[in-house]
């Protein structure tokens, strides 16, 4: 009897105990719902224990989804609901059934910030040791979701000439999620990241799921939604020098919103990321502004070397072709007249190549009058009729820009003395007419176009020139009616987004 009072004693002052504790207690059964909870418990969530008992718990349904599995101490993890973050730690009860004994209390605002700062240094410090944009924005991407407590978030990137959202930083989301969400882009689907994009501002879009299951244009991410309880998306634009190149972005699961602490978080993580993409744009840059500083030495070397040399042989060749006289063996006279005509086309062919490789009127007369410059060298040496019409004769561009569309129109014109028969041809170089920040160069032949691929040479050449337009963010297209209409021809056109707006800085007309 002692022991059974003693015993009672003891269960009497722990539960006595748990009533004074100032943080919240609660047991809850296999299934997540409470069967019982403590004072500090009831005040912390605002309900009574009978509004609480057998209702299911948001802790359970979080811890079964931690949102820090690498960063938790001692398996606390950092619980957020519609209203205010949690700090949750957990135990199993030494009982059948798996009951689970759940201890609770508000974040102190102070840990949390902590949290986002070490989120925020690591970012950081990522971005200035790692070389691999896709690395880095996994990463952020990591780092945003576990400590912002989301199901799934992503660095999304849009591709300013078609639309096409590029997740290429993501953590969370299925490995074929962004080809699903284009599918379900071009069917119409109202996608809050594009919102995000096109408003400048952030979105929050709550009951995602339910929305989406009920819309047959988000059919293709249906069986996914189907097996997620993720409920509201938030998408925050990314910002490089007052230009929206795409999204932070992500779900939080049913029941939790994001409050305005956790928006200014994502928000900075978002600059962090623009700084990543930035900095690989810019180190692309400097790579290709390196190339092409390589190759203007070799132009140097190749004018001073090689050049020189095929003009002395050329000389020569005249000379004792000159010499040999029309007495002399007739075969030794064609042979010393075709070794002549060799030298002189393999100087042609090396004066073509320098002015490729160091188009020195660039500089200093601007893009349009040293098209027009090159291109009437050619014609008059090929006899073609070539026309160039522009809309500005002064555009005022970057000067790789510059540099890689005197390069496209120059292979260009190239294939068509090679490859087209063509009689004429025509360089046509000017604004977009549906978005004056594009500037279109078209080349148009009367040739007699191709039905496939072509020769190596001609082959390389096009991968050449696409890979010259899409390093500033535009494209290449090769249009030919070989086959299908008497007039044949091929016309290439590249588009660049390179332009300001008409009336900004007055680059251009119309």
């Amino acid at each position: 009897m002692t022991g059974d009072r003693a015993s009672s004693d003891y269960r009497t002052q722990y539960e006595a105990l748990i009533d004074l504790s100032n943080e919240g207690l609660a047991v809850l059964d296999a299934t997540g719902r409470y069967l019982t909870i403590n004072p500090a418990g009831q005040r912390i969530l605002g309900c009574s224990e009978a509004d609480l008992i057998g209702q299911r718990s948001v802790f359970l349904c979080d811890l079964d989804h931690p949102r820090s599995p690498g960063h938790s101490v001692d398996g606390t993890v950092w619980i957020g609901t519609a209203e205010v973050e949690y700090h949750v730690r957990t135990a199993p009860l030494d009982t059948a059934g798996g009951c689970r004994v759940v201890r609770f209390c508000p974040t102190d605002p102070a840990v949390r910030d902590r949290r986002a700062l070490v989120a925020f240094t690591r970012t950081a410090a990522a971005i200035a040791c790692e070389n691999q944009l896709d690395v880095v924005l996994d990463r952020l991407a990591a780092e945003v979701r576990d400590t912002v407590g989301m199901a799934t978030c992503a660095v999304i990137l849009v591709d300013e000439a078609t639309g096409v959202l590029h997740h290429v930083g993501k953590s969370g989301l299925p490995v074929d999620y962004g080809e699903r969400i284009e599918l379900c882009r071009r069917q119409g689907a109202p996608l809050a990241t594009t919102k995000a994009i096109d408003e400048a501002r952030v979105v929050v879009s709550e009951k995602f799921r339910d929305a989406a299951l009920a819309d047959p244009r988000w059919q293709p991410v249906h069986d996914i939604l189907r097996t997620m309880d993720w409920d509201t998306y938030v998408a925050v634009p990314l910002v490089v020098r007052d230009k929206v190149i795409g999204a932070l972005a992500g779900f939080l699961t049913e029941g939790r919103a994001p409050d305005r602490e956790d928006i200014r978080f994502i928000a900075a993580m978002a600059d962090q990321a623009a700084i990543a993409v930035s900095n690989a744009q810019m180190f692309k840059r400097l790579e290709l502004q390196a190339a092409r500083e390589e190759r203007r030495k070799l132009a140097r070397d190749m004018h001073d070397s090689v050049t020189q040399a095929l003009f002395s042989l050329s000389l020569r060749t005249k000379a004792l072709e000159l010499s040999v006289g029309s007495g002399e063996d007739i075969d030794v006279v064609e042979q010393v007249r075709q070794i002549h005509e060799l030298v002189c086309g393999a100087q042609t062919e090396m004066r073509a190549l320098i002015m490729h490789r160091r188009p020195a009127a660039l500089g200093e007369e601007g893009l349009v009058p040293s098209i027009r410059k090159h291109v009437a060298a050619v014609a008059a040496r090929e006899g073609l009729s070539v026309v160039v019409e522009s809309d500005d004769e002064f555009y005022e561009l970057d000067e790789t820009v510059e540099e890689d569309l005197f390069m496209v129109v120059g292979e260009a014109i190239h294939n068509v003395v090679k490859h087209a028969q063509a009689t004429g041809a025509i360089v046509r170089i000017r604004r977009s007419f549906t978005d004056a920040s594009i500037l279109t160069v078209s080349i148009v032949d009367d040739g007699v176009g191709f039905s496939g691929p072509g020769d190596d040479q001609q082959s390389f050449g096009l991968v050449s020139m696409s890979e010259r337009v899409k390093a500033h963010g535009g494209h290449l297209t090769v249009q030919t009616r070989a086959g299908s209409d008497p007039a044949h021809g091929t016309t290439v056109r590249a588009e660049i987004p390179c332009l300001s707006p008409l009336g900004e800085s007055g680059r251009g007309k119309m």
